[in-house]
């Protein structure tokens, strides 16, 4: 064969490359078994490689080289295959192996062959080798075409990690644990952990990561053997480990029946459970070959129970690994819960029993089956005697304590209480090392003993006997009736009713015993009845014998005071009543009677201090340091004007905090105040003084037309008024002709002004805004404004009169607004500090069926619309006045105040209510905080003038409102102000007209 000198030169080319890259590449980056598609990291292509789409090569893709070039891998694997294309026009390739020519490979085929392994080598150590794949340039004749292809190559790994070492198996919990020593392989993917199954054995654990595992949840008393083998990442597993087997700890269990089928008993081998009445639980175990029943026990005995038939055979009895019996099951007849086998006298610690089929049987037998319906394991030892016991005074009863027992099978503490010569028992199962005997009498001795049960039910012997006297239980200030609480009653006393006596009630004793009381008061009365039957008493003070007292009379008293004492400190006393047996001689009995006892206590609190008097609100706040008595039942406030000396309660009700405002007094005026802080016996303090000036009235601006500034612009037309409520600056007056009628629903302002400089819009009465017609629109609207003052000009025959919508420092003032179909003035979402004072409204919810909506003034969003004018939130319009309105002939309210809104005043108003429907019971009605309330002139409710309302499910709203000096213009049949029960803090004043009812259904404040 002939050489070309250019042949010869490239064959140069590519050796001189390849020698070149070799010696070039620093570190080889070697990869394990996989495979490795031709755009793999793990893949070096040298020169022009195109790679190429296609579904049937590997991943759906191949590499094509037609230049100069070649492909690499590094790999730590025993082999590799080259997996490329054949085709009629692919040529040839050198392939080497760590640097070394090992054969060259013709990728000619006369047709596409796909995913060929055209190269493998196999057997190598499993260190870094490099193959990599060379284009010649050259072609087999054949070919039409020298390129060469990469498809992918493949690293399989067929070398198994070595055996395990260090296999052990050990009991632990419910399980068997396995623990070994860990393989070193570089490739080890993990452990595969067979067991014995019979002859063959079962995967339990497959890529085990750890150098243990628990093989949990077996059959108690078992015996498992176990083989490990270790993975590689390829798959290849190690040969087995040697067998190690083990067997599961024992689940010993107390006292208790456990039937056949029960988790603490062990049946091996072809045991058949069968359900029948006649055997415990309705089911018993059979067992016709090899095999065996065991269980584990802590008790000091067990008995195995079983049926006994002509087809049973026999069994051995094997105790703690020892055969101690055989026992026949044969029974002419069959016999149900049979005791075939029972033992006792053990040592409480754990024990096995095993029932092992023989195979053999009594010679009248005709089976060898044996079988299981339950065992019982009794427990006949009870527990120790509890030691320790202590009882001792605690509250209302005795508490007893004691040391724990430290049976592992007890249950338990039974408690005993002397009953005369006989023990009650008064706790069952206590399982604590303490328990409370509460509710007891008190200043009475008791006494106790305490046993321990176990399990089975064992008691133990009871401890020797412990007594305690209850504490006394002392009461303050009060009458105590003879059936008090309070009252200790010994002996065998009668209680007996009578109109006569104290509370309807007496009780009386003809034997042996006491009635006793411990107070805290200064002095103790005994009221009794004295009759012509009645004995003689000792009286003991706190144990001392003060007094015999005879409560014979001729004729019967009641309610009388046969014993009294007084002066004493105010610590605990005790005062008992013994009867004597004893009597007068004209005496025709000798029991005695207790009717009640009464502690009256004569001091009182200490003086209050810390009194001081500041401006708040509509009046002056109040406040001062709390007392701290026990028997502090509040304080009680006057005030004088100052330096007159004519004191007045200021509120009826007793103060309970320590603070109050008292509401509602003629602004900037000085006053006197006096202090007392009363006990539950109603003893009052010295008093604490003080002087305070009331708050400052608020500024209300009134202004009229008169006050509207000179005109920047007169529009004579509606399209002239749009014009300038649309084009409105700061400082503009807008002043409406006299004698003219606008005619449209809808005028708009969304300009604002400035404090100093106010929008004005104004007019005298015979300029009017005429809705034309009540069913929809609004007469004027303000959306979104500030400092803007509307005044003087009249609104008729629309839905809604003037709407204020999201706005502040808005002044309605002096309109006139009659014939409305809905409300007239609505102040909503969101507008604040705005003044609606001076108008007249007259006629509201006129359009038909609308009456529902006819207030004459509207503030906030009633809560079904808060969703479309104030973010689906309370509407907050606060601060508003409504002050020096004149509203008449209203449907609905003349004023009311949605959930939401806070901080306003509705202040001299002119309000009537004779045009509003038969469902709107009051003029006003408030549903927001804080709201003052005053000096409004109210004609005409339904029922009362105010209401003060808050919703069960917004109990946030209604509180905290001032109502005061409001006058009636007529009759009411109800309150003047009635507040709702929950609408707390809310404060009227007694200086409102009554109503038929009376001012208000709640204290009323002077």
């Amino acid at each position: 064969m002939r050489t070309s000198t250019t042949a010869l030169a490239v064959s140069l080319a590519l050796i001189l490359s390849f020698l070149t890259s070799s010696s070039a590449r620093a570190e080889v980056a070697a990869v394990g078994a996989g495979t490795y598609e031709n755009d793999s990291p793990a893949v070096t292509l040298s020169g022009d490689w195109a790679l190429k789409t296609s579904t049937q090569d590997s991943a759906g893709s191949f590499a094509q080289l037609g230049g100069t070039g070649y492909a690499q891998i590094s790999f730590t694997t025993s082999g590799i295959k080259w997996i490329a294309r054949k085709s009629s026009s692919s040529g040839q390739a050198d392939v080497y192996l760590d640097g070394v020519k090992v054969q060259t490979v013709d990728l000619y085929a006369s047709a596409t062959q796909y995913q060929q392994t055209v190269y493998e080598v196999s057997g190598l150590p499993e260190t870094t080798h490099t193959l990599r794949i060379v284009r010649t340039g050259t072609k087999n004749t054949n070919s039409i075409g020298s390129s060469i292809t990469l498809d992918a190559f493949i690293a399989p790994d067929i070398y198994p990690p070595s055996t395990p070492t260090g296999l052990t198996a050990t009991p632990d919990s419910t399980g068997i644990r396995l623990t070994w020593t860990a393989n070193t392989e570089p490739d080890l993917a993990g452990y595969r952990l067979y067991r014995a199954n019979g002859s063959s054995w079962d995967n339990v654990a497959d890529k085990i990561t750890d150098t243990t595992y628990l093989n949990a949840d077996l059959q108690p008393g078992t015996a498992y053997s176990y083989r490990l083998v270790a993975l590689d990442n390829a798959g290849n597993e190690s040969p087995r480990t040697a067998t190690v087997t083990s067997t599961t700890a024992v689940a010993a269990v107390g006292a208790g029946t456990y039937e056949n089928d029960s988790p603490a008993v062990t049946l091996s081998g072809d045991w058949a459970l069968k359900t029948s009445t006649q055997d415990s639980a309705g089911s018993f175990a059979q067992l016709g070959g090899t095999g065996y029943a065991q269980i584990s026990f802590t008790t000091s005995g067990i008995k195995w129970i079983a049926r006994k038939s002509s087809s049973s055979g026999q069994a051995d009895v094997y105790l703690d690994g020892v055969k101690v019996q055989t026992v026949d099951l044969y029974a002419s007849a069959t016999q149900y819960q049979q005791t075939v086998y029972e033992v006792s006298g053990l040592p409480e610690t754990t024990h096995t029993l095993r029932i092992v089929r023989t195979g053999t049987k009594n010679t009248n037998s005709i089976g060898s089956s044996i079988t299981l319906d339950a065992f019982i394991a009794p427990d006949i030892y009870p527990p120790s005697t509890p030691t320790g016991l202590t009882a001792t005074p605690d509250s209302t009863g005795i508490r007893l304590t004691w040391t724990a027992n430290t049976e592992p099978d007890l249950a338990g503490y039974r408690l005993y209480r002397a009953n005369g010569s006989s023990w009650d028992n008064v706790a069952d199962k206590i399982t604590d090392t303490t328990y409370l005997n509460a509710d007891l009498q008190p200043g009475t001795a008791y006494s106790y003993r305490l046993v321990a049960l176990d399990n089975a039910g064992n008691e133990s012997p009871r401890t020797a006997t412990v007594t305690s006297t209850t504490a006394v239980a002392a009461v303050g200030a009060g009458t105590y009736e003879n059936d008090s609480p309070a009252v200790t009653l010994s002996g065998d006393w009668a209680l007996k009713t009578s109109t006569q006596d104290s509370a309807g009630s007496f009780a009386q004793l003809g034997g042996t015993g006491y009635a006793q009381i411990s107070f805290t008061t200064s002095g103790i009365k005994w009221i009794a009845r004295k009759s012509s039957s009645s004995g003689q008493a000792d009286v003991y003070l706190d144990g001392v014998k003060v007094q015999t007292v005879d409560l014979y009379a001729s004729a019967t008293q009641y309610q009388q005071t046969v014993y009294e004492v007084s002066g004493l400190p105010e610590t605990t006393h005790t005062l008992r009543i013994v009867r004597t047996g004893t009597k007068n001689t004209n005496s025709i009995g000798s029991s005695i009677t207790l009717d009640a006892f009464i502690a009256p206590d004569i001091y009182p609190p200490s003086t209050p201090t810390g009194l001081t008097a500041t401006p708040d609100s509509t009046g002056i706040r109040l406040t001062w340091t709390a007392n701290t008595e026990p028997d502090l039942a509040g304080y009680r406030l006057y005030r004088s004007p100052q330096g007159a000396g004519t004191w007045v309660v200021v509120q009826n009700a007793m103060v309970t905090g320590n603070t109050l405002l008292d509401f509602g007094l003629p602004p900037s005026t000085s006053y006197d105040y006096r202090l007392a802080a009363i006990d539950t016996s109603d003893n009052y303090s010295a008093r604490a003084t003080t002087s305070g000036t009331s708050a400052a009235l608020p500024s209300i601006p009134q202004p009229k037309l008169a006050d509207c500034p000179a005109a920047t612009t007169s529009p004579q037309t509606e399209s002239q008024l749009r014009g300038a409520l649309a084009n409105a600056n700061p400082g503009d007056v807008i002043r409406l002709a006299a004698n003219t009628t606008y005619n449209f629903a809808w005028f708009t302002m969304t300009r604002s002004g400035t404090a100093a400089a106010p929008i004005w819009i104004c007019g005298p009465k015979s300029a009017v805004i005429d809705g034309q017609g009540t069913s929809d629109g609004r007469g004027l609207r303000l959306d979104g404004v500030s400092y803007v003052n509307v005044i003087g000009f009249t609104m008729r025959n629309g839905s809604k009169g003037i709407q204020v919508k999201n706005s502040s420092h808005v002044i309605v003032s002096n309109l006139t607004l009659k014939h409305i179909g809905d409300e007239a003035i609505h102040l909503l979402a969101n507008t604040t500090d705005s003044y609606v004072v001076g108008n007249i409204v007259d006629g509201t919810g006129v359009e038909p069926g609308r009456a529902f909506y006819g207030e004459g003034v509207y503030i906030g969003t009633a809560r079904e619309n808060r969703c479309q004018y104030s973010d689906c939130q309370p509407d907050r319009s606060d601060r508003n006045v409504i002050a020096f309105n004149q509203i008449s002939n209203t449907t609905s309210e003349t004023v009311e105040v949605k959930a939401g809104a806070s901080d306003g005043w509705i202040f001299g108003n002119t309000l009537d209510g004779a045009s509003m429907t038969s469902d709107r019971p009051s003029p006003i009605v408030i549903m927001g905080n804080r709201w003052v309330i005053a000096e409004n002139v109210i004609s005409h409710p339904n029922e009362d003038a105010i209401q003060v309302w808050t919703a069960d499910y917004e109990q946030q709203f209604g509180l905290e409102n001032q109502i005061f000096r409001n006058t009636l213009g007529t009759s009411v049949t109800g309150y003047t102000a009635r507040i709702g029960t929950l609408s707390a803090g809310t404060m009227v004043g007694c200086d409102n007209d009554a109503g038929q009812l009376g001012v208000t259904n709640i204290a009323c404040q002077k």
